[in-house]
C-alpha cells in the first residue's frame, strides 16, 4: 500500500505539492482549532468564575449575617436567587466542617461537596475550581469585615460546558471546512498554474525526443520556468537548425561523391579508350601495308594460275580474310580517328527516323519496327550527322541483335535538366534479353562484345561512346535481365560553333 502510495506521488510533481500544502493546512488549521477550543474552554472558566465572585459579593452581606443561624432555609433562600442564572445548577454555603444549606435546580442532583475546602485556601479575591463528577465547582469566599467566614460553591454542569464547547467546536469546524475548500481550491489552482507550464515542457520533450523538431513550448513569464521554456525552444531551434544542415551536408556529399564516381569511371574508361586508340593506329598503319602486298600478291597469284587452278578457292579464300582483316583495321581507325569533324544544325528527330529507314534494309534488322516519342519542340543540335548516324546505327543494330532482329525499338528524344546545364536526351530501348551486369562496366571497352560465334568485333559501342564525347555529351545504358536495356545519349544544346559551354546553361 505504501508502495503504491509513493509512486502514485512520484508520478506527478502536481500531486506532490498538493498532498504537501493539504497536509501544511491540515495541520495547522487543526492545530488553531485545538488551542482555539482550548482557549475558549480557558475564557470560559475564568467568565464563570468571574460570575461567581459578582454572585458573592452580591449576596454575601446577607449570607454573612445569617452564618451563625441554626436555621439553614434562610440561608437556603438568600440562594435562591444565584440560581437564576442559567450557568449556575447548584450552589451551597459551607465551612471548615459542613455544609451549611444549599439550593440546587429542579432534578439536579449536587455531590456530596467532600471533602470541602479548607476555608484558608479561599483567601479574600481567591477563588478555586474543582471538578466533581459531572460539574465543576467555583468556590469563593464569604468574608465579613476582612474575614473569611464561609465559603460559596457554584456548581457548573460539565455537560453543559461540553454542549457549549460542542458548540464551538462545530462553529470552528464550519469555519475550517470552509477554509480548507477555499484553500484547496487556491491549492488546486496554484499547483496546476504553476505545474502546467512543466506538464507542457515535459510533453515537448517526449515529442523532441520522438523526433519532432518543430515543437515549441509558450515562454511566459519571467521565472526559472519561463527561463527554462525559452531555452528549451533556443535548443530545440538549434537542434532542428543543426540536423537540418547535417541533412543537407549529407546530401551534398552524396551527391558529390556520386559525381565523383561518375567523373572517375569517366576518366578510366577515358584512359582506356585513349591508350587503346593510340595502340589501334600505329598498329593499323603497320598492317595495311602489309595487307596491301598480301592483296596485291594473291591477285597476282590468282591470275597467273588462272581460274582452273586446283588452288584457285583457296587464293579466293586467302583475299576474303585479308578484306576482313582491312575490315577490322578501318574499324580501328575509325576508332583512333583524330580526323576532321563537319558539325551542322540538325534536327535530330528527322535524323533518326531517317536512320531507323536505313537499319532496316539490313538483313539483321528487316523485322524492326520503331516506337516514336519525339519531342517536337526539341531544338535543333551542332553536330556531325554522319558521326551522329554512325552512333544512330550501331544502337539499332544492336538493339535488333538483342531481340533477334524482330521486335520494337523504343526511340524518345527531350530536353533534360542537371543542374544548370540544358541537354537533349536521345534514348533507344529495347526488349531483348539484357545484359548481365557484369558486363556492364565493359561494355564499350574496344574489343568486348557479348554476341555469339564472332557475331561483332567489338567496335561498335567504343566507337559511339568515342564520338559522342567528341560532341561533348555522354552516352550511359541500364540494362535488366530479361527486361531489355535502355541506351541514353545526352547532347548539350548549342545551336552553332560561335556559343561557348555555357550556351547549354539554364538561362
Amino acid at each position: 500500500m505504501l508502495g503504491t502510495l509513493r509512486a502514485y506521488l512520484d508520478a506527478s510533481i502536481e500531486r506532490r505539492l498538493a498532498l504537501g500544502m493539504t497536509t501544511m493546512l491540515l495541520i495547522v488549521l487543526g492545530s488553531s482549532t485545538f488551542f482555539l477550543v482550548r482557549a475558549e474552554r480557558g475564557e470560559m472558566e475564568e467568565i464563570l468564575q468571574e460570575k461567581g465572585k459578582t454572585a458573592v459579593n452580591m449576596i454575601s452581606p446577607r449570607i454573612a449575617r445569617f452564618i451563625g443561624s441554626t436555621d439553614a432555609t434562610v440561608i437556603a433562600r438568600e440562594l435562591a436567587p444565584v440560581l437564576a442564572d442559567r450557568d449556575f445548577d447548584y450552589v451551597y454555603v459551607f465551612d471548615d466542617n459542613r455544609v451549611l444549606a444549599n439550593a440546587s435546580d429542579p432534578g439536579v442532583q449536587e455531590g456530596s461537596h467532600a471533602p470541602l475546602p479548607a476555608l484558608s485556601n479561599l483567601g479574600a479575591g481567591h477563588s478555586i475550581n474543582r471538578e466533581l463528577g459531572n460539574y465543576m465547582e467555583v468556590l469563593t469566599p464569604i468574608t465579613e469585615g476582612g474575614r473569611t467566614v464561609a465559603g460559596l460553591g457554584l456548581g457548573v454542569s460539565l455537560d453543559l460546558m461540553a454542549r457549549q464547547g460542542h458548540r464551538i467546536r462545530l462553529r470552528l469546524l464550519a469555519i475550517t471546512a470552509g477554509l480548507m475548500a477555499c484553500a484547496l481550491a487556491f491549492v488546486h489552482w496554484w499547483t496546476r498554474k504553476t505545474v502546467a507550464p512543466l506538464l507542457n515542457l515535459t510533453r515537448s520533450a517526449e515529442r523532441l525526443s520522438e523526433g519532432d523538431l518543430s515543437v515549441r513550448v509558450p515562454a511566459t513569464g519571467a521565472d526559472e520556468v519561463g527561463t527554462l521554456a525559452a531555452t528549451f525552444n533556443h535548443l530545440a531551434a538549434s537542434l532542428e537548425r543543426t540536423l537540418h544542415e547535417k541533412d543537407r551536408a549529407l546530401n551534398e556529399s552524396n551527391r558529390l561523391y556520386r559525381n565523383l564516381k561518375i567523373a572517375r569511371a569517366q576518366l578510366g574508361q577515358a584512359e582506356r579508350l585513349s591508350a587503346v586508340g593510340m595502340l589501334a593506329a600505329g598498329v593499323s598503319h603497320e598492317l595495311n601495308n602489309p595487307l596491301g602486298i598480301i592483296l596485291s600478291t594473291a591477285g597476282n597469284v590468282r591470275e597467273g594460275l588462272g581460274h582452273s587452278s586446283a588452288f584457285a578457292e583457296d587464293i579466293e579464300i586467302i583475299e576474303a580474310e585479308a578484306q576482313r582483316c582491312r575490315r577490322i583495321i578501318q574499324g580501328l581507325l575509325n576508332f583512333a580517328a583524330t580526323g576532321e569533324s563537319h558539325p551542322q544544325a540538325v534536327e535530330i528527330n528527322a535524323l533518326l527516323r531517317e536512320t531507323v529507314a536505313l537499319v532496316r534494309r539490313d538483313d539483321r534488322a528487316r523485322g524492326l519496327t520503331a516506337e516514336w516519342a519525339l519531342d517536337p519542340q526539341l531544338p535543333a543540335l551542332w553536330v556531325d550527322p554522319r558521326q551522329l548516324q554512325q552512333v544512330f546505327l550501331n544502337l539499332l543494330l544492336n538493339a535488333a541483335d538483342a531481340m533477334e532482329g524482330t521486335g520494337t525499338v523504343c526511340v524518345h528524344t527531350g530536353e533534360s535538366i542537371e543542374g544548370d546545364r540544358r541537354q537533349a536526351l536521345i534514348e533507344f530501348r529495347d526488349h531483348g534479353g539484357g545484359i548481365d551486369p557484369a558486363d556492364l562496366d565493359h561494355i564499350f571497352d574496344p574489343f568486348y562484345t557479348t554476341k555469339k560465334g564472332g557475331a561483332g568485333y567489338g567496335l561498335g559501342l567504343a566507337v559511339s561512346y568515342g564520338i559522342i564525347a567528341a560532341h561533348g555529351g555522354e552516352i550511359a545504358v541500364a540494362s535488366e535481365l530479361g527486361r531489355g536495356s535502355v541506351f541514353s545519349i545526352r547532347l548539350p544544346l548549342q545551336r552553332d560553333p560561335t556559343e561557348t559551354d555555357a550556351a547549354g546553361k539554364v538561362p
